[in-house]
């Protein structure tokens, strides 16, 4: 995972974020959230962690999303209430989590400026699912990101205006919306250093 992690760092912003963000400002939104885009290594390859949210919870029920949340007073910062909604929600602690950087905030239908952190948990092993948030996870390879052939292209009327969004089908697993557009994100920063050289 070391020469993926090496791979993938110089893609991630480091240390551009807005202060007040940083400290849980939702921006133009209603509220601030983050999320962990988790890598893992399985079969010699990196392999991304999602989940499939419960079908009782008020905001996107029943989706396949990363684990994450809503930015709480307690928390020290956006990274942390990433790194806490993480443990809460499949059981993984921060010593089992090496973050690497974090993409370009991006708006949520339901009102939320989300901040993806990106990184790699380092043992699955102690997996715990939080029944009332999270029905399952499951991983899905990179490299099915990766290749275009696997994302369609859609649009939508949002209240933001129209807007087009990504759909990522993984088997019996339909990705798409805000999780979609993380994972977009991430692959085209790769994918644009690599045409250019």
């Amino acid at each position: 995972m070391d020469k993926f992690s090496r791979l993938v760092k110089p893609h991630l912003n480091q240390d551009l974020i807005d202060e007040s963000l940083w400290l849980g400002s939702p921006g133009d939104m209603e509220r601030a959230a983050a999320v962990l885009f988790p890598f893992y290594w399985k079969d010699d390859e990196p392999w991304v962690l999602l989940t499939q949210r419960t079908a009782n919870l008020k905001h996107h029920s029943g989706q396949v999303s990363f684990p994450g949340g809503a930015y709480e007073q307690q928390d020290k910062n956006i990274r942390h209430t990433a790194l806490r909604e993480t443990r809460e929600e499949i059981g993984v602690p921060r010593m089992h989590i090496d973050l690497w950087g974090f993409l370009d905030g991006l708006p949520s239908i339901s009102g939320f400026h989300v901040t993806p952190f990106v990184g790699e948990i380092k043992d699955l092993s102690q997996l715990v699912i939080e029944p009332n948030e999270v029905d399952r996870a499951f991983g899905v390879p990179f490299r099915f990101f990766q290749d275009r052939n696997n994302r369609v292209k859609n649009k939508v009327k949002t209240p933001f205006g129209n807007r087009h969004y990504y759909v990522f089908e993984y088997k019996n697993d339909v990705i798409w919306g805000l999780t979609a557009q993380i994972i977009v994100q991430l692959v085209d920063r790769i994918n644009e250093q690599a045409y250019e050289r």
